[in-house]
């Protein structure tokens, strides 16, 4: 059988973001969504999602971009002099890659943004990463050991395979990047008995999901279980200041999501819809994400 996720990013980063996430899931076809317990409205969504049980819901580890949980005094390595997360996963990735972040540090950030979630009364369906950072070797065993002892065991495995829809040539290029480390990351995923969905999409073309966009990739769903990342937003406006660099289009992803045609093709086509609290909790017996016709929704 095929089912597939249909994941909204960034939910807790901003009202905005909350708001589409929402609605994509409560008038559309939206089924999980990645909570970054460090956004400023971080709270209000795990409040807001308490009325939606079928939302699964995740956490999106944030260590760029926003103000740490911890004690910056605690993880002087992982900031910038204003006691802010380095402004991209980029610039994060040159630093952990030099030894200029500290393992010890960042284990003491992940353990409180998993304690956090709980705290806000979410029980967390899988784990996933802004900018992807969850793949880098060695702050990926740092994430398992934590998750471990969390009782936390699915996540993403952002293995996108597909080349589909436009992408820049430097997004199709870190592409390439994190596809290397994303076929490390699942091996020792499955080492460890981790769960996760057996395909990937949405890194290409990330915040240009149009209705279009979000067809060819169901209509490219094969057996098993596929995730897609999205980044639905209210309103035609950055959900933040900040974000107006990122060049997203954020109310295109939220009008691909409630799409009347984009149901009718998962009806069609006999796509199942899940959350990742329905994933198998190992993948060491079922390595390509199938699932039983019972757990799908």
């Amino acid at each position: 059988m095929k089912a597939v996720i249909l994941n909204g990013d960034d939910f807790g980063l901003a009202p905005a973001i909350n708001d589409g996430i929402l609605v994509a899931h409560e008038r559309g076809c939206l089924t999980s969504a990645s909570l970054s317990v460090a956004g400023p409205a971080a709270a209000e969504a795990a409040a807001a999602a308490a009325a939606f049980p079928k939302l699964g819901v995740g956490l999106h580890l944030t260590l760029v971009d926003e103000r740490p949980l911890s004690d910056p005094a605690s993880i002087p390595s992982l900031l910038t002099a204003d006691g802010r997360f380095f402004d991209s996963g980029v610039a994060f990735a040159r630093r952990w890659w030099m030894g200029r972040i500290r393992a010890e540090e960042a284990r003491h950030e992940i353990r409180a943004q998993l304690r956090c979630i709980r705290d806000l009364g979410v029980s967390p369906t899988h784990l996933d990463s802004h900018d992807h950072l969850h793949v880098l070797p060695g702050l990926f065993e740092i994430i398992v050991d934590e998750m471990s002892r969390a009782g936390l065991h699915r996540l993403r495995i952002p293995l996108e395979t597909e080349a589909i829809g436009s992408a820049s040539w430097s997004r199709r290029t870190a592409g390439l990047g994190l596809s290397l480390l994303a076929r490390r990351a699942r091996r020792h995923a499955r080492r460890q008995g981790l769960s996760f969905p057996g395909g990937f999409s949405g890194f290409r073309g990330a915040g240009h999901i149009d209705t279009a966009s979000l067809r060819s990739r169901i209509e490219a769903v094969g057996p098993g279980v596929t995730e897609i990342a999205l980044h639905p937003a209210a309103g035609s406006q950055p959900p933040r200041p900040d974000f107006a660099s990122w060049d997203y289009r954020w109310d295109e992803e939220l009008a691909a999501l409630l799409a009347p045609e984009v149901e009718e093709l998962l009806e069609r086509r006999q796509i199942r819809r899940m959350s990742y609290r329905d994933l198998p909790v190992s993948t060491e017996t079922n390595p390509s994400g199938r699932i039983e016709e019972s757990t799908a929704r």
